[in-house]
């Protein structure tokens, strides 16, 4: 099983290589880019934080206003559009990976902005915070809930008929050593066919084949090699111990590891990983080298958002992100200038927010620029933009900081928790180290 696990994380990164609502929808979320200047980050307050909760904490009603708003999304389509809200969300997803420059002294080669280098993180940072602002036209009280790879009960909340949908069925694979495992497309729940999740097969597009994956969502949940679950925390310490972003950025997308010598380890783990544990990867063995192909929704990355748990999926990437900026790495110092691609370092335009200064490449199945929604000249968006979270307006339930100590309520509440932090350390000063974490 280990030979197996491994040959996955060596391979499975190549995944990512290869492969009645108002307009407002799309509207920037109020941070003013009329000025590019330079920005010197100052503490500043912060007030009426959306807050990000984890999956495992959400009540009946959260998860169901989730799923109500995700499929309004999927079933509305704006005057003047050819496809739905969600939709367009995929086609931006689709047109980030296979990119041509139209600005002089860039190449017109095909690029891929959202993934494999620096703008990894600020542009999913964007891309989800617009999706939040969508499901909140529908409905003002859903925020994006985050998935905690670490968190062994996460599983079963995410992956049930009552919030979204469980794995596939209908197709058995035999995998050597390991006997046969079941997937395929999803047939319950709010996120089946049968339930009116219909995926637009022009976007459901696998770029290696060149060909379309059809209507349905599929997944194979922890299909060998990617059925290691949950993630081991002692590995996410080591990613957040990181302090050079480009580093930190490699290793949380998911290309390399760090072990416990710190050793650095290339192959495919945390979000690359979580890719494959949900859409599942198939390996060949017998081949040199070996081959591979992704079998599901989440494994096929330029359309993986058409699987709801993308997004959620993504609001941890972007947590860890925002927990590493608040340890000790907030603003521009933490984020490369320049030696970038265009439209990764620190002051370019990232498309679609670029005033067209780039257009997504057809696919074989059709021109993209025909999906994709109406950008305003203004809307430009850099990484710069987007690296303090909170000026996007939001934040997450580990990153809440204690009252503020202007109210007696506020100051009685900061002395219990010194009492009981006191107590906290006793307790633990009698604990063996065999218990104390990596």
């Amino acid at each position: 099983m280990k030979i197996l696990q491994t040959s996955f994380k060596v391979l499975i990164s190549s995944i990512v290589a290869t492969n009645a609502i108002a307009l407002p929808a799309f509207a920037h979320n109020s941070i003013d880019h009329t000025e590019h200047k330079e920005h010197h980050e100052t503490p500043q307050q912060h007030t009426h934080l959306k807050v990000r909760k984890s999956v495992t904490s959400l009540t009946s009603t959260d998860k169901q206003a989730l799923v109500n708003a995700i499929k309004t999304l999927k079933n509305t389509t704006l005057p003047g559009n050819q496809i739905s809200i969600y939709d367009q969300f995929i086609a931006i997803h689709l047109g980030a990976t296979r990119l041509i420059h139209n600005h002089e002294g860039h190449s017109s080669s095909t690029q891929e902005l959202a993934h494999e280098n620096t703008a990894f993180l600020p542009w999913h940072r964007e891309y989800i915070n617009r999706f939040e602002e969508a499901l909140q036209n529908v409905d003002s009280t859903v925020t994006l809930p985050y998935w905690d790879w670490t968190d062994a009960e996460a599983l079963d909340v995410i992956f049930n008929d009552d919030f979204l949908s469980p794995n596939g069925q209908g197709v058995t694979i035999n995998i050597p050593k390991f006997g046969s495992f079941t997937g395929g497309p999803v047939q319950s729940g709010a996120f089946s066919v049968a339930n009116g999740w219909v995926l637009n097969p022009q976007l459901n597009f696998d770029p290696t084949a060149e060909k379309s994956l059809g209507t349905s969502l599929v997944r194979f949940l922890r299909v060998p090699p990617a059925s290691d679950y949950p993630l081991p925390q002692r590995d996410i310490d080591r990613v957040m111990a990181i302090n050079d972003y480009s580093l930190f950025r490699t290793a949380l997308e998911g290309f390399i590891t760090v072990d416990e010598q710190g050793k650095i380890i290339p192959g495919g783990f945390t979000h690359n990983y979580i890719h494959g544990l949900v859409g599942g990867v198939q390996l060949d063995l017998s081949t040199r080298p070996v081959s591979f192909k992704g079998l599901g929704t989440m494994s096929n990355i330029p359309s993986s958002p058409y699987d709801p748990v993308f997004w959620l999926h993504h609001a941890n990437v972007d947590r860890l992100w925002a927990e590493w900026q608040e340890d000790g790495h907030q603003g521009s110092l933490y984020y490369p200038a320049d030696g970038q691609p265009y439209g990764h370092n620190l002051n370019d335009l990232m498309w679609p927010w670029d005033d067209g200064m780039s257009t997504p490449k057809a696919t074989k199945l059709g021109d993209l620029l025909s999906l994709l929604p109406d950008f305003d000249a203004n809307d430009l968006v850099r990484p710069v933009d987007v690296l303090d979270y909170k000026k996007l307006g939001y934040t997450y339930d580990t990153l809440q900081s204690v009252p503020e100590s202007g109210s007696i309520f506020a100051l009685c509440s900061l002395a219990a928790m010194l009492v009981i932090s006191r107590q906290k350390r006793h307790t633990n000063s009698q604990l063996t180290t065999r218990n104390s974490q990596l």
